[in-house]
This record gives structure tokens, sequence and C-alpha cells, in this order.
């Protein structure tokens, strides 16, 4: 899990508005879903274990948070359909994914932990056009 102040630099970064479309990878305990539910349109949120997924379903339907559609899905094989606004990767990764890029529409941002511990880099990266993008090192953890 992220640390809270990690989560809320994480969602200080998207810059979320309300309007939109939300990709979380790694639903976990449901948290950051509801945080990411309560500032976007929509989230899609993800994560590789089915337990997590059907107890997240429990904690934010008993919260009365709605936008939200939670699925058992491993990130590194395969991501959900469509384009996403925002793109909020919630455990940190070893090497950086351009498929995550690839999933964001058009000036979408995405938030990454990449690295080893003990030092590993938060990035957000806004894509820019079909084929590029611009990454920007936040901090470390």
């Amino acid at each position: 899990m992220m640390t809270p102040t990690v989560e809320g630099r994480l969602l200080q970064a998207l810059a979320l508005q309300g309007t939109e479309r939300v990709l979380e990878i790694g639903t976990g305990s449901g948290f950051m879903t509801a945080c990411l539910a309560k500032l976007a349109a929509h989230v899609t949120s993800i994560d590789i274990h089915a337990d997590f997924v059907n107890l997240a379903t429990d904690k934010l339907a008993e919260a009365g948070i709605d936008n939200v559609e939670l699925l058992t899905m491993d990130a590194t094989q395969a991501l959900p359909d469509g384009r996403f606004d925002a793109i909020a990767v919630t455990g940190s990764i070893q090497t950086f994914d351009p498929r995550y890029v690839e999933a964001l529409a058009e000036r979408g941002r995405l938030f990454v932990v990449v690295g080893d511990a003990p030092a590993m880099e938060a990035k957000l990266i806004e894509r820019t056009s079909e084929h590029d993008w611009l990454t920007v090192s936040l901090f470390e953890t």
C-alpha cells in the first residue's frame, strides 16, 4: 500500500476536474478507488486478486459510491478496453511499461512509481500526441 502522503501526491498530480474517465491499476482495499471516484466521472479499477476486488466492491457499495467498475485482471497481461483521461498505478513497477501511456487519451495523465527499493521515482506522464509523451519526475519514494 502507498503511504497517505504518496496517495495525496498521486491525487494532486493527476489534477482531476470531475469529468475524467480514470483507470486505477491495483484496487487494493478500495480506499484510493473511493478517492478517485469522488474526484472523477468514472473509475475502472483492476486488481489481480479477486478477493481484493470482492472486498472493495462491498466497501464501495456501503459508501454509496456507484461510479466505479471493478475488474479482476492482471495489468501485466492486459488492460481494459478504451482510452482513459487519467491512470493511477497504485503499486510500484520495476521498469516502465509503455502500454500504460498507450491506454491514455490525448492529454491524459499517468501517475506511476518506477524502480527498485529503496530509491524509486514517482513520475507524472502526459500523453502529448498519438505517439509521444512528456515525463516529469515528481519525487523519490
